[in-house]
């Protein structure tokens, strides 16, 4: 089963996004966050089964207002085995080993898993979430990233990066998050998945968290989407909304979303529902749409013109 086949890179991005050009992305991608919040008192409980049922729950309320939707492989397998994917919202797929273990160590996928495999089953881009240190050697990373950028350019899928700065201290946030937009950015993704780059326990300046956005958008080669990074939805919708107007072009977002509750109380999809609905339009109104920041990924169509945008001497030079 190969989906979408023969479609761009470009032209999958824009499956992936609002007809705006914005992404309002649902992660689902976590297993062990997603067992405590259906069963926050016995997560232990929840079997592979019946997390894909959960699942499956919340794509069907939510995915009318989600532009895309982020699983993981053996939900990928199931949804797309069932051809649930096709007529639905854009799906990708993460693909890399979170038990890896230490920072130090290298990042790789989950074992039996590629980016041809993702392709060959219908993904409409992969993601890959890795922890790097600011102040040491992320040659191992950047590596890794180069590697999935060539596979997926062979496969003509998008590719998602989430670069995970190991934060030391709250002044270090700014600095690490920026530094992995600096490092890998410029590596060919397409869509950089980052955190909030500013500490905004240490300092409740709106100012100063929207500076390290715009700090965050000068560096940027490729478009860029905040995480929500368990955060509550409220806290999230804010800062979500400052990261738009500083340049981002949306959200991949979870626990914000579908948080704050046992899922299995007859209310919370309704809820879900309405949260997501709300950053959807933060994002439409607020958000830079994807194909307006000229960048190393797939050529790019000017929204207000059918000529290709993308130029290399435009390029953030980092």
């Amino acid at each position: 089963m190969t989906g979408h086949a023969g479609m761009s890179r470009a032209d999958r991005l824009d499956r992936l996004a609002t007809d705006s050009g914005q992404f309002a992305i649902l992660a689902l991608d976590h297993l062990r966050s997603f067992a405590t919040a259906v069963r926050p008192h016995d997560p232990d409980s929840m079997t592979p089964k019946t997390i894909r049922i959960w699942k499956d729950r919340l794509i069907g309320g939510l995915s009318e207002d989600a532009s895309a939707v982020l699983i993981d492989p053996l939900m990928a397998l199931s949804r797309i085995d069932k051809g649930t994917n096709l007529d639905g919202p854009g799906l990708i797929v993460g693909l890399e080993d979170s038990e890896y273990g230490a920072v130090a160590q290298s990042p790789r996928l989950l074992p039996g898993w590629s980016v041809a495999r993702a392709a060959s089953l219908g993904a409409d881009a992969v993601k890959i979430s890795f922890s790097f240190d600011a102040d040491g050697d992320t040659s191992a990373p950047e590596q890794f990233v180069r590697e999935l950028v060539r596979q997926c350019e062979l496969a003509e899928l998008p590719l998602f990066c989430e670069p995970l700065a190991r934060i030391r201290s709250g002044d270090g946030v700014r600095r690490g998050v920026i530094e992995g937009v600096r490092r890998f950015g410029s590596l060919g993704v397409d869509v950089l998945k980052i955190q909030f780059p500013f500490d905004t326990s240490s300092d409740g300046s709106r100012e100063s968290w929207a500076d390290a956005c715009g700090e965050v958008d000068q560096m940027s080669a490729a478009p860029w989407a905040l995480l929500s990074e368990g955060r509550g939805f409220a806290e999230f919708r804010e800062l979500l909304t400052i990261a738009c107007r500083a340049g981002a072009s949306g959200f991949v977002a979870g626990r914000a979303i579908w948080g704050g509750g046992a899922l299995d109380q007859p209310d919370t999809v309704r809820t879900s529902s309405g949260r997501l609905a709300e950053l959807r339009s933060v994002v439409m109104s607020e958000g830079r749409p994807w194909r307006s920041r000229p960048g190393p990924g797939p050529v790019r169509t000017d929204a207000s013109s059918d000529k290709p945008s993308r130029d290399v001497s435009e390029t953030q030079e980092v």
